[in-house]
C-alpha cells in the first residue's frame, strides 16, 4: 500500500494562492491569542506605536512622536531602542540621523537582546530592526527575518507587517507573494494602514492571491480612512474605472 505525501490542505486546495488564503482564515485567531511574559511595556510606547501604524483608526505621526518621547523619558530599553529606530530612517516626524540612531542603539542593545531571548515580542521585533538597519548589530537579513518571525508568531503587528515586506522583496527569506499576502493580512486586520494598502495592491494585481477588485477596493478604503494618501489615490482610480 502506498500513501500520498500531500497534506490534506494540498488535496482540498491544489492552488497555492487559495491554500494560503485558507490558512489566513483558519490560523489568524492563533495570532490574537498569544501572550508574552513580563516586563510590562510602557503604556505610552504602546499607544505611540498604535498611532504610528493606524491601529487607533488613523495615522498620526506627531501624536506618536509625542508619546514616544514621553515613554523614552524613563530611559527603559525598549522605548530607547524605538528612539534609535525612528532616527534610523526618519520615522514619526523625527529627523533621519543614522549616527545618532546607532549610538542610541549601542547603549541598550544588550538589554533588548536579553528581553528578546526571554520571549518579549516587542524586543524580538526590535532585534529584527537591529539586524536589518545596523542598530547595535551588523547587518544580517537572515537574523532579522528570524527575529521578525518570532515576534510575528506572537501576534506582533509591525513584525507581521515586516514579514510581509521581506517575503515580497525576498530579503533574508524566500521571495513569495502568497506569504507576503499572508503576513500583510495579519497586520492589515489589526489596523496597520500600510499593509492594508499593500494588500489592496496584491488583490488588484492578482499577486499571491486571486484577483479581486472588490477586496482591493475594501482594503484601499480601510487604508485611506487612516490617512494613507497613496490609498486615496488608488481608490479614486478604481472608482473612476467603475
Amino acid at each position: 500500500m502506498t500513501f500520498s505525501t500531500h497534506s490534506l490542505s494540498e488535496i482540498i486546495f491544489p492552488n497555492r494562492s487559495i491554500r494560503l488564503s485558507f490558512l489566513v482564515l483558519f490560523l489568524s485567531p492563533l495570532y490574537s491569542c498569544q501572550t508574552e511574559p513580563t516586563p510590562l511595556i510602557d503604556s505610552n510606547l504602546i499607544e505611540s506605536i498604535r498611532w504610528y501604524t493606524g491601529e487607533t483608526g488613523v495615522v498620526d505621526d506627531e501624536r506618536a512622536k509625542q508619546l514616544l518621547e514621553l515613554a523614552a523619558a524613563d530611559e527603559d530599553a525598549l522605548s530607547t531602542m524605538w528612539i534609535a529606530r525612528v532616527y534610523s530612517t526618519g520615522r514619526m516626524n523625527f529627523p533621519a540621523d543614522k549616527s545618532r540612531a546607532q549610538a542610541i542603539a549601542n547603549s541598550v542593545i544588550s538589554d533588548v537582546e536579553a528581553m528578546a531571548n526571554a520571549g518579549v515580542s516587542e524586543a524580538q521585533f526590535l532585534m529584527g530592526t537591529a539586524y536589518a538597519e545596523t542598530l547595535g548589530k551588523d547587518r544580517n537579513d537572515t537574523a532579522a527575518a528570524g527575529w521578525y518571525r518570532r515576534a510575528a508568531d506572537s501576534g506582533h503587528v509591525l513584525a507581521a507587517h515586516n514579514m510581509g515586506n521581506i517575503h515580497f522583496s525576498g530579503t533574508g527569506v524566500v521571495q513569495d507573494d502568497a506569504l507576503a499576502v499572508f503576513w500583510w493580512t495579519q497586520a492589515a486586520r489589526a489596523g496597520d494602514a500600510i499593509p492594508q494598502y499593500r494588500l489592496a495592491q496584491m488583490f488588484e494585481q492578482g499577486r499571491g492571491v486571486e484577483l479581486d477588485l472588490e477586496q482591493a477596493r475594501s482594503w484601499y478604503q480601510d487604508s485611506a480612512r487612516r490617512g494613507n494618501t497613496n490609498a486615496k489615490i488608488a481608490l479614486e482610480r478604481l472608482q473612476n474605472k467603475g
